[in-house]
């Protein structure tokens, strides 16, 4: 083998990466998504420190299940955050709307505060019935100074049954994600709905990010 390979170099005489020079201070070297079915495809980035690393945001609640959505309350009730009660009015998201002053003020909700992926929402749910509990996490972006009502899109909805107890944890682990990324000032918030209505409901959840 040639001597003069590159893994032979001494580091003075090895060159920098591509676009070294020219990228600012307090990057790091990365590979865009690209569009492959390998995902091989990518392209060499630079991309801020800051964007590098794992965000986790914990939404926790309950409520009485209703076939409706519904979403935690408004900050200024008692209950906030953990309650919720407030009728989304139907079961299926893309059916209904929030105004800016009800999403602004949901207790449990989350501002993202850059360029986002969701990775992974895990925890636990309980109930003291069996019906298919599914709770929607969803995302909606402000436009400022806009006061119409806007549809909240699905992150991931998670359907599982209960187990007709407050004490017996039903697991929530899921890692494949229908809409993943969020923008930076993206408010993200949960919904739960009940297949029957009328069983305690209890959810406990860490929703992970990953920024790019």
């Amino acid at each position: 083998m040639a001597a003069n390979e590159h893994k032979n170099l001494s580091s003075a005489n090895r060159h920098n990466p591509k676009g070294f020079e020219t990228a600012t201070n307090d990057t790091i070297l990365s590979k865009t998504v690209g569009t492959s079915a390998t995902g091989t495809d990518g392209n060499l980035e630079w991309k801020g420190r800051s964007y590098m690393g794992v965000t986790n945001y914990k939404m926790q609640g309950y409520t009485t299940g209703a076939t409706n959505y519904y979403y935690g309350e408004d900050v200024a009730d008692t209950n906030s955050p953990y309650e919720m009660a407030v009728d989304y009015g139907t079961g299926t998201v893309s059916s209904g709307s929030i105004s800016p002053t009800n999403f602004f003020r949901i207790g449990q909700a989350c501002v993202i505060p850059e360029t986002a992926s969701v990775t992974s929402i895990s925890g636990w749910l309980t109930s003291d019935g069996s019906n298919a509990v599914t709770i929607a996490i969803c995302k909606i972006t402000p436009v400022e100074g806009v006061i119409t009502a806007v549809t909240p899109i699905v992150i991931d909805e998670i359907s599982a049954d209960g187990l007709s107890s407050d004490s017996k944890g039903v697991r929530i682990n899921e890692t494949t994600i229908t809409t993943a990324a969020l923008a930076a000032g993206d408010i993200i918030f949960p919904m739960i709905k009940e297949a029957t209505a009328g069983s305690s409901i209890y959810m406990n959840l860490t929703i992970q990010t990953t920024t790019f």
